[in-house]
């Protein structure tokens, strides 16, 4: 691991704007992936491990430890989200190269975030765009990790915006989570109970960056590049609906860090009730970094760039 390289551990869970996260993280020149754990929560397991090997080879990145994780929430993601995983495994052009991609690491879920820690040189950034179970179960059984750890950056929460959790889907339900969070609270609560840094990205601001007809155009005009190419097939399988490049937007910040506004705020998480999951301000809670604005053209403008490659 190079001294001049911002070490990053990437725990996803298999929606195609994970994988698109993924993507962008591995063109970032500055950052060492040194690790990616997939979660089943908004995926089905198997066709996103698939889809996450195919990808790392589309990138020519076989080398970068792969895990999988079999931990359980207590709210599971409806079966229609967890669906994409099956399309980015047989989208087209993960599927016409004969590269390898990596072999499964043998320790799986929190033993592999716990290994992949301590094995750092230096204190690592964790990158999660799926709920925080492996990162409390880890904390749970090694506490010492703390100190390997550099921050947490979190797609999470929602704070001054309804959640994105339908009543309709989930009966008895507020409507005032987020899925991520609301996937398992108790593991929310877990990481805010640690000293561990933590920057959240809530969809107060992730939800401002929408996957629009006007970027779907723009990727198609640099299809010529493999990774708009990508790019491409895989948001035109969501557009129809109002998808948003949440985890995406989140790793954004690694690479332009400028883009985004945060606020210092005091925080906590409701463990039960109709509110299961919510996120709220609370005077004594746990500080953390809140992202509440992004400049959302100069963001476009950046991923264009990003995937013209």
């Amino acid at each position: 691991m190079s001294s001049d390289l911002r070490p990053v551990l990437m725990d996803m869970d298999g929606g195609i704007d994970d994988f698109m996260a993924l993507a962008l993280l591995l063109t970032i020149p500055h950052v060492e992936v040194i690790g990616v754990l997939v979660t089943p929560a908004d995926c089905y397991l198997e066709p996103a491990l698939s889809a996450a090997r195919k990808l790392l080879a589309f990138m020519n990145r076989p080398g970068i430890p792969l895990a999988r994780s079999r931990v359980r929430g207590q709210n599971a993601f409806p079966a229609i989200f967890r669906k994409d995983a099956f399309v980015v495994d047989l989208l087209p052009i993960l599927n016409e190269t004969e590269r390898e991609g990596p072999a499964l690491a043998q320790e799986e879920g929190p033993a592999f975030l716990i290994r992949r820690l301590r094995q750092a040189l230096r204190p690592v950034t964790m990158l999660v765009t799926g709920p925080l179970t492996n990162l409390a179960q880890a904390l749970d059984q090694d506490p010492g990790i703390e100190g390997q750890i550099e921050e947490v950056i979190w797609m999470g929460g929602a704070l001054d915006v309804p959640g994105n959790v339908d009543p309709w889907m989930e009966p008895g339900h507020d409507g005032t989570a987020e899925w991520n969070a609301y996937w398992d609270p108790l593991a929310v609560q877990r990481v805010l109970t640690s000293t561990v840094p933590l920057r959240i990205f809530p969809l107060d601001v992730t939800e401002r960056v929408p996957v629009t007809p006007g970027f779907l155009r723009c990727l198609a005009r640099q299809r010529r590049y493999p990774l708009s190419d990508l790019a491409a097939q895989s948001y035109a399988t969501v557009a129809w609906s109002r998808y948003c490049m949440w985890d995406v937007v989140t790793t954004v910040w690694l690479a332009r860090p400028e883009l985004f506004t945060f606020e210092e705020t005091e925080i906590a998480v409701h463990t039960e009730g109709p509110g299961q999951g919510r996120i709220i301000r609370q005077p004594g809670g746990r500080r953390v970094w809140v992202a509440v604005d992004v400049e959302v053209e100069a963001l476009y403008r950046f991923l264009l760039e990003a995937w013209a490659r």
